[in-house]
């Protein structure tokens, strides 16, 4: 993935305080706050997210770190953290909507891709500390001519906190069969209701039709204040508690053999990083593959 190397300052307050950083990301036309950006310092377990206000606090240590930017219809960026004075500017992702425009959206006939049932889903995926993201790939069909419009996205999942944040970002399929290019410019925003649901997210408004080369669909976890919970576990042989730190929501997974349509994104890279499941009966050894129910239209 290529970055975009960002060296504008303002004069907002950026400041060191103690051993973290304490900022806030703006965008570089409007310079208003973006919310819900990803942040992590590259090779490490350090991370966080901006809170919708753009605002953010991160570990400033070590010093010769870099820290990658990462926020939805903008260039992904990295900077040196000892180069950090100011606010940072971020650049909006410029992108060629008219291939996505062109026809009008009828919205009469449906397809749904990759049903699954609520019953069937028992592993799920979370996130500690670190924001990452887990995306699956959906190759083309020619009957998806027929409906060539995102409609809808179902996806399942468990939340211990009343309407947990993510993302969803949708990217096209690039050379090497990756992630690419992002095919939308703004937030697209789910919320998690307490417990384990059906979670549905509406992409009919956006009028992104289903590239001929395959996309990928991808879950962003946020590392914000109204995502967390506590919790207090034993290792197994000892009586002696520790705490952990969970961010809403776990997402479901399901069995599959096709390894090359897992991707996970963590500091600012992806990988084809595979998680083995448990065998399973007329299977075999089968990865978790992130459970979503596509819909087209249109």
């Amino acid at each position: 993935m290529k970055y975009a190397t960002l060296l504008l300052f303002t004069l907002f307050g950026f400041h060191f305080a103690a051993a973290q950083i304490q900022g806030k990301i703006l965008d570089a036309h409007s310079k208003e706050a973006i919310p819900y950006v990803n942040i992590w310092i590259e090779h490490t377990n350090n991370g966080t997210t901006s809170d919708i206000n753009g605002h953010f606090e991160i570990d400033s240590k070590p010093a010769d770190s870099i820290i990658v930017f990462s926020a939805v219809g903008y260039e992904t960026s990295v900077f040196p953290i000892n180069r950090l004075k100011d606010s940072i500017l971020l650049h909006p992702f410029i992108t060629e909507l008219s291939e996505i425009t062109v026809t009008p959206q009828i919205g009469k006939l449906k397809t749904t891709i990759d049903k699954f049932k609520k019953r069937k889903i028992n592993h799920y995926f979370a996130c500690g500390t670190v924001p990452w993201m887990l995306a699956r790939k959906f190759e083309f069909k020619q009957e998806y001519k027929k409906t060539p419009f995102l409609d809808r996205i179902k996806i399942l999942t468990r939340s211990e906190k009343k309407d947990a944040v993510f993302h969803i970002r949708i990217y096209d399929v690039n050379e090497d069969g990756e992630p690419g290019s992002p095919l939308h410019e703004k937030n697209i925003i789910g919320k998690a209701r307490k417990g384990k649901k059906y979670t549905k997210v509406d992409l009919d408004s956006l009028q992104i039709k289903f590239p001929e080369g395959g996309l990928f669909i991808a879950f962003e976890w946020l590392i914000i204040d109204e995502n967390k919970s506590e919790h207090t576990y034993s290792l197994p042989g000892s009586l002696k508690k520790k705490k952990s730190i969970r961010y809403n929501p776990m997402v479901g997974t399901m069995p599959s053999k096709e390894t090359q349509k897992h991707w996970v994104y963590r500091g600012g890279k992806w990988s084809n990083m595979i998680y083995i499941s448990k065998p399973q009966k007329d299977m075999g050894k089968v990865v978790n593959l992130l459970a979503i129910e596509l819909r087209l239209s249109n």
